[in-house]
């Protein structure tokens, strides 16, 4: 049987072959990059998503509270001065019923002391033989008993070595309590004498016209500059009265002087009390209930300080 052999060539197909795999994996790896880029967009979309909505949400939250906030202490400070109001009239009646008690207790005092008078007089007219007989025991016996120097003189002579130590005893109790009171009073003295030096001029026998001083308060007040943000500015402010005509004088010197001079901050307790006087003008006033609120708020927010040292 006849056999026949054929030679192919394959080459052109197997450069087919390979050029269409190249290609495929080039459109694999391009599909594989399309998708990774396609994730991380939809990830950074994702993530730019959830950014805004939270600031967003805690942006609402923060106004939110912010103006509940501001309700509450508007709210708190008209509760305040209403109880700063019952707090006075409590303090009025107070003051009322203990003049109340006072007057009624010295009435009283007065009738039962008239009454207790009218008893004894009473009692001695009823009673006037015995009250005689008292009245001279008292004065014959029991008033030498109470003279030491009858007790001295009266005492047996055992007893005389217990008397003089009783009345040396005696003696020096009432030295002791002298002592001590000339003590007292040499310490308060001395105290007084010390706060009415640091009140009184210490040249206050020189009447001349070079040392005679004035004290007058002055106020200096810094405030944020309207024009530029980083910048404050700074007044001075002096009684406004009849006798100082021309206070430019006083203020150009403050002026010079006001950075040598101490400051500090007051304490809770004068901030306290000036704050309770503040509230009290704003009682006083005639302005309307928004704004006696907001001067109250601006004096709280305010900050100030005391000058401490003394011009020579």
């Amino acid at each position: 049987m006849a056999s026949f052999e054929f030679t192919v060539d394959t080459t052109p197909m197997a450069q087919s072959v390979d050029s269409a795999s190249r290609r495929l994996n080039n459109v694999t790896g391009a599909v594989t990059a399309m998708q990774a880029a396609v994730i991380a967009c939809e990830i950074e979309a994702s993530n730019k998503i959830c950014r805004n909505v939270d600031i967003g949400f805690f942006e609402l939250t923060k106004s939110q509270i912010s103006q509940k906030a501001v309700v509450a202490e508007n709210e708190m400070e008209s509760k305040k001065i209403t109880l700063l109001q019952l707090l006075k009239a409590l303090d009025g009646i107070k003051r009322q019923m203990e003049n109340d008690f006072h007057m009624i207790t010295k009435r009283y005092a007065k009738l039962f002391g008239s009454l207790n008078k009218a008893l004894e007089n009473r009692i001695k007219e009823l009673d006037r033989p015995a009250t005689q007989l008292a009245d001279i025991r008292k004065k014959m016996v029991f008033g030498k008993l109470k003279d030491d120097s009858s007790l001295m003189i009266n005492i047996s002579a055992e007893a005389l070595p217990v008397a003089q130590t009783a009345l040396s005893g005696k003696l020096k109790q009432k030295t002791r309590e002298a002592m001590r009171t000339l003590s007292g009073y040499v310490e308060e003295n001395h105290l007084y004498t010390d706060k009415v030096d640091n009140i009184l001029l210490k040249n206050g026998n020189d009447f001349s016209a070079k040392s005679d001083q004035h004290f007058i308060p002055a106020i200096f007040f810094v405030a944020d500059s309207l024009l530029n943000p980083n910048d404050c500015t700074e007044n001075i402010f002096t009684p406004q009265v009849d006798v100082l005509q021309n206070t430019t004088p006083i203020v150009s010197e403050l002026s010079r002087i006001q950075n040598d001079l101490n400051w500090m901050q007051l304490s809770t307790e004068e901030k306290e009390r000036i704050y309770r006087e503040f509230i009290v003008l704003c009682e006083k006033g005639q302005d309307e209930e928004r704004l006696t609120r907001e001067t109250v708020r601006l004096f709280k927010e305010s900050v100030w300080e005391n000058c401490k040292n003394e011009l020579q």
